[in-house]
């Protein structure tokens, strides 16, 4: 792997730093990789045509529809489920005596050593599904790698609970863990849909308390439903993406219900980023959402603010669940990143 290069300097705004050269893929791979794409890409659409037709029929036939995405995707997870890093376990909070969270959570430690500050979590799932095993392996990978505790809040999920359900819960979360620990550092992270939830949650927060956590990492974030990023469409027509265009407006559809999607509370690319705290953001040139990370990145340039994003060029979306050195790399570069704002 390259050493890490800044190509811009932070008076011109945020820093952008490659973390690879790009690879040579070979006429054959590229094929190969979009036909498996193209195949994804069918499946994924066909749900998505099923989707749509529940939606004709009302929303108890779109809440059955999701229910079984979610019993198959539990299913497809399964496998997946043994496989959480040994270093680090599920626990009981350390709020014995306390109150307990306003929302159902969960929390993760190291298993060895004492945990010095907090993770504040909220994942992705497109707005509609848990927190899949596979992310919980990375979770808890965060807590033994920056030696931290992380707390894991679950909030509603869509369509039952449509935008600002889950803005509403994390912020009752990250006020009662403020009420609970005052003094605690703590970093803020997420992926994916979970990026636009916490971020709207954080600048809720900044308005209404004057509270921001001490820092915040964000992998492969969407944080714009109105789909506007160039790299939505493209990626889906060169097939580089498993995804497409279709599903992840249908996502967005199901989340938003009435609301427009450049309200901030669901697309908080829209909102105002002035006093946030640092933050890092860890993207690929191959994710089909790699444009809303660097639009992401000049509106909070906009607003002032201290970002860096470190981008790798042909990788897939939250990449880090991956077994890979990549995905070791990037959750190994964002404990440094968590631990330093935590120290």
């Amino acid at each position: 792997m390259a050493a890490e290069t800044v190509a811009l300097p932070r008076a011109s705004g945020p820093v952008f730093v490659d973390m690879e050269a790009a690879p040579a893929w070979s006429a054959a791979g590229r094929l190969a990789r979009r036909m498996r794409n193209r195949a994804w890409q069918a499946m994924v659409n066909h749900l998505i045509g099923r989707a749509a037709r529940a939606l004709e029929r009302g929303d108890d036939a779109v809440i059955a529809e999701i229910a079984l995405w979610r019993r198959v995707a539990a299913r497809l997870d399964g496998s997946h489920a043994a496989a959480m890093a040994h270093e680090a376990v599920r626990t009981i909070g350390p709020h014995t005596g306390l109150p307990a969270p306003p929302i159902p959570s969960d929390w993760f430690a190291p298993v060895g050593g004492q945990p010095r500050g907090f993770i504040f979590y909220v994942h992705g799932g497109s707005f509609a599904f848990e927190r899949s095993p596979v992310l919980t392996r990375i979770v808890a990978r965060f807590a033994a790698t920056a030696n931290a505790r992380v707390f894991a809040p679950n909030y509603r999920l869509a369509p039952e609970h449509r935008c600002p359900a889950a803005v509403d819960d994390v912020v009752d979360a990250f006020r009662w863990f403020r009420r609970t620990w005052p003094s605690e550092p703590v970093v803020a992270l997420a992926d994916s849909a979970g990026c636009a939830v916490l971020l709207a949650a954080l600048q809720r927060l900044r308005c209404e308390d004057g509270d921001r956590p001490n820092a915040v990492l964000l992998f492969s974030p969407w944080v714009d439903l109105a789909l506007q990023s160039w790299t939505v469409v493209a990626a889906t027509l060169a097939g580089t993406t498993s995804s497409s265009s279709l599903a992840v407006a249908m996502m967005a559809h199901l989340y938003l219900g009435e609301r427009q999607a450049t309200d901030p509370v669901a697309s908080p690319l829209y909102g105002d980023f002035t006093g946030f705290p640092p933050m890092l953001i860890h993207a690929s040139r191959g994710d089909f959402l790699y444009g809303d990370a660097v639009r992401l990145a000049e509106r909070v340039r906009d607003c002032g603010g201290d970002l860096t994003v470190r981008q790798w060029t042909e990788d897939a979306h939250v990449w880090e669940k991956a077994l890979t050195a990549k995905a070791d790399r990037s959750i190994e570069l964002g404990a440094e990143f968590i631990r330093r704002h935590l120290d």
